[in-house]
């Protein structure tokens, strides 16, 4: 499945003109100019069950145990709790933490563009920094 790079942009492009817009919408805009490649699909879709499993391995509170990283070019799990690779310990602790920060930085965004809209500094949203 792919897309042309004109065709990508005409949609970035209508997508960034419009405060708004529905899932189905985006999917309507996308349709035509949409290329299926089957075998890509079902590798993408062992792939996401890939990801969807390793992320279910939890411990008894509930926190994460497996995370995907980049090894050798290629995908990886590493489970932390059974892991004596500090690289890799590593590698999951960087991709948390950068995942962290663009959440955060997201956060900022929004929060600054609901102040904007609001047209006053004291807006608080229910969870605000």
């Amino acid at each position: 499945m792919s897309l042309l790079k004109e065709a990508r942009q005409y949609i970035i492009n209508r997508f960034e003109d419009s405060p708004k817009m529905s899932k189905e919408e985006l999917v309507e805009l996308i349709r035509p100019h949409y290329i299926p490649d089957y075998q890509k699909l079902v590798d993408q879709d062992l792939g996401r069950l890939a990801n969807y499993i390793a992320a279910r391995v939890r411990d008894e509170k509930g926190a994460r145990q497996v995370f995907a990283i980049e090894s050798e070019g290629k995908r990886a799990y590493v489970h932390v709790d059974k892991s004596n690779d500090l690289n890799d310990i590593k590698a999951v602790y960087k991709s948390l933490v950068k995942d962290r920060d663009g959440r955060d930085y997201s956060i900022r965004k929004v929060f600054k563009r609901g102040q904007e809209v609001a047209g006053q500094m004291s807006l608080i949203f229910e969870d605000a920094l």
